[in-house]
């Protein structure tokens, strides 16, 4: 009777269990569809918010693209408009040099005819005798251009006399215009080609002092002078190194 009773209790207390068992997971079941609907809204409300945000974002980009590009048509334009008033600007300030020259120019006009005036010469006078003196300066650089090219053959002529008449070692005086360089050199034949010619006063037989970094390098002597370059033997007794490309040659 007493393992009847023991028993009967035992199934009622494991009934009591699991009845609590039961109801305690059910509640817990609860609990955890009660959170699973929220973390659900939730995650619904953060997606929304998410592309929410990335749309703003998307259209912020798109308008921050839109004002770059404004900002570099307007920097453009800026830079455009800013050149134009510059060359503007330099034109007004050429126009008013020029009219500053132009208004000395006519009071320097005006004080030489009202001096010519005060002589009793007639402007007409005045006007060719201006021509004249046009004239006159145009006929003196004529001659003057005309007296170097004879200067240059009488000195190409004295120095074909000097070969005949056995002066040899006599070179002829030149005046050049400025100082030449070595163009070429051909070391097999100790000649060079130099960058000055009879334009420059260079003339047949004139020697040269080659010159490097302030130091003699050489002595030539011209063989064949063109207008604008000659051809020279380097003297080998004078000869101090090996002439180069760039050199300089002098009186």
């Amino acid at each position: 009777m007493l393992l009847r009773i023991s028993l009967i209790v035992a199934i009622v207390a494991g009934i009591a269990t699991f009845v609590v068992s039961h109801v305690q997971v059910g509640g817990r079941i609860r609990g955890l569809e009660t959170d699973l609907a929220s973390t659900q809204t939730q995650l619904a409300a953060s997606q929304e918010a998410e592309a929410k945000a990335k749309a703003e974002a998307k259209q912020e980009k798109t308008r921050a693209d839109n004002l770059d590009r404004e900002l570099a048509q307007t920097k453009e334009l800026l830079e455009a408009q800013t050149a134009r008033a510059n060359t503007q600007q330099a034109r007004a300030d050429r126009n008013e040099a020029e009219l500053e020259k132009t208004r000395t120019d006519l009071t320097e006009a005006n004080r030489n005819l009202a001096a010519w005036r005060a002589l009793g010469i007639p402007v007409e006078l005045v006007r060719e005798r201006l021509d004249q003196l046009v004239r006159a300066r145009e006929e003196i650089k004529t001659l003057t251009a005309e007296n170097r090219i004879l200067f240059a053959k009488l000195t190409q002529t004295e120095n074909r006399l000097r070969v005949y008449e056995g002066d040899k070692e006599t070179p002829p005086e030149m005046q050049l215009t400025r100082h030449g360089k070595v163009l070429a050199v051909d070391s097999q034949w100790d000649f060079v080609v130099l960058d000055i010619g009879r334009n420059e006063g260079a003339v047949e037989r004139g020697e040269l002092l080659v010159n490097r970094d302030g130091k003699l390098v050489a002595k030539v002597r011209l063989t064949k002078v063109e207008d604008t370059r000659s051809v020279a033997n380097i003297l080998p007794e004078w000869k101090q190194a090996e002439v180069q490309v760039g050199d300089q040659v002098l009186r």
